[in-house]
């Protein structure tokens, strides 16, 4: 039984990092599972064995990477002031995905090769999910940096957080366009550390 539970394990492993493969060099709307199922070395049925559809795949795709800014709703709230915890955490990010090649590659999945497709697909909806609970944790930590005194007036919370997501995305997206130009560890952090500082009352 342990065994058959480790080799189910294994390939649905195997299918994930399938899918990394497939997904950057095809784009993920000229992926079909078919290609991934051989990336693999599986068959078709053992891919549905795990996985639904593609849009399943690629969210189990995404979920197995635990990224630093998904940690920022569990963080112990009175250890320090609400903007340095959010600089602190998006710079975290920066420095993640430019030191990791695996997580640069689904980054650039995410950023430069999910064409949008049609409605029903479902890819849409996970990934507005994922931008909406980033940012509602954003407002949390800008609401309380408001009630702190520490947030600029020019901006609302959730203006704010908007403007900290769109930020993000950006120096994110264009680090992964100009990886041999733009450092994100070094220039990301920077380019954080300075809208953050904007957003300070002073």
């Amino acid at each position: 039984m342990r065994r058959t539970k480790d080799q189910a394990e294994a390939t649905r492993c195997a299918l994930l990092d399938a899918a990394e493969t497939v997904f950057f060099a095809r784009g993920v709307a000229n992926a079909t599972l078919e290609q991934i199922a051989r990336e693999a070395g599986v068959t078709r049925g053992a891919l549905y064995w795990h996985f639904n559809d593609k849009a399943a795949l690629y969210a189990a795709m995404i979920e197995r990477v635990r990224f630093p800014i998904d940690d920022i709703a569990e963080l112990d709230q009175a250890s320090e002031d609400p903007l340095t915890t959010l600089e602190r955490h998006v710079c975290s990010l920066m420095t993640f995905v430019g030191e990791n090649a695996n997580i640069r590659r689904v980054y650039a999945i995410v950023l430069l090769r999910r064409e949008h497709l049609s409605s029903d697909s479902g890819l849409d909806e996970i990934e507005r999910e994922m931008r909406l609970g980033r940012r509602r944790s954003f407002e949390r930590y800008f609401a309380r940096a408001r009630a702190q005194n520490l947030l600029t007036d020019d901006l609302s919370p959730p203006l704010a957080a908007l403007g900290l997501q769109s930020h993000a995305i950006g120096v994110l997206h264009l680090g992964l366009l100009e990886s041999d130009d733009f450092c994100l560890a070094e220039q990301g952090v920077r380019l954080i550390r300075a809208y953050m500082r904007s957003l300070r009352k002073t």
